[in-house]
């Protein structure tokens, strides 16, 4: 009952934010502004926080893309240094927003669930979708996360998926392909992770299908301007989150992803999120 009454207040309609169409000209309202997201994934977060003897989780945003350089529960001089400053939240928000306008029934996968907070913001921005999370389960707090969103969300997210994502997603493109109309990337920070998941999900999803690439240095280190192997090295690893980017790079060097567009946080440039997209099969070139 707390869970709900914190997530979905009951007591006024959500407020509404029109997302701008490339080109000009508004689409129709998200469901649920960001503002009412970010204050759900702070109750959220709160419960994980409360219960930190058990879950280990300090701070809002721990190791995700909510980060705001919150003070760490009980160390109230202590801050975490990581503040994204909305950027990347407000990126997804809107173009998984756009997705969920012009899709029926769109299912989301998310490879990287963490403390939940990802999946939640996917869930209210998509709120026609599902959500289908992969995760190692490597974190203390993620199992009790995964049970407090299956709880508020019932059939929408149907629990996390537990394992080494370059399989647990690869048995769905095996079973199940075609199913991701959209993608969240992030989880394991090697290159054969990253390259590897990234393969799976273009077979477990639609073809054509969006992708948010977290990590990325620089939108020139992602997009294929530099061709893989000592140049990308040279131009590239300086700027750290070197294995992710590679793999991003290489998938679009061999003419199977493309990226789109991208998004830099002020106080972290080197650290941003851009959004991809797989190409069509027949592009494909391995």
């Amino acid at each position: 009952m707390l869970l709900e009454l914190l997530l979905f207040p009951t007591a006024m309609m959500p407020p509404t934010v029109s997302v701008i169409r490339r080109g000009g000209g508004h689409a129709a309202p998200c469901a649920t502004e960001l503002s009412e997201i970010k204050g759900k994934a702070r109750a959220f977060s709160q419960l994980l926080i409360d219960d930190r003897n058990i879950t280990k989780y300090d701070v809002h945003g721990l190791f995700g893309i909510f980060a705001n350089g919150d003070a760490v529960a009980g160390k109230p001089k202590l801050r975490y240094f990581r503040d994204y400053e909305d950027v990347k939240i407000s990126f997804m928000h809107a173009h998984a927003c756009r997705l969920g306008q012009r899709t029926w029934r769109p299912t989301v996968c998310e490879v990287g669930f963490n403390a939940g907070l990802s999946a939640l913001l996917l869930l209210e921005s998509v709120p026609n979708g599902v959500v289908l999370s992969f995760d190692l389960g490597d974190m203390p707090w993620a199992r009790a996360a995964d049970r407090l969103l299956h709880n508020a969300y019932g059939a929408r997210f149907p629990g996390v998926v537990w394992g080494d994502a370059k399989h647990t997603v690869q048995d769905m493109a095996v079973k199940r392909p075609s199913t991701c109309d959209i993608a969240f990337l992030d989880g394991d920070k090697s290159y054969k992770g990253r390259y590897s998941t990234l393969w799976a999900l273009s077979g477990a999803s639609r073809p054509n299908a969006l992708v948010f690439m977290d990590e990325v240095s620089s939108e020139a280190c992602v997009n294929g301007t530099f061709a893989s192997g000592a140049e990308h090295a040279e131009r590239c690893t300086k700027f750290g989150q070197y294995p992710p980017v590679r793999a991003y790079n290489d998938a679009v060097r061999e003419g199977w992803f493309r990226v789109e567009r991208c998004a830099w946080p002020r106080k972290h440039p080197r650290d941003g999120i851009c959004l991809g997209r797989f190409q069509s099969a027949e592009s494909v070139k391995r």
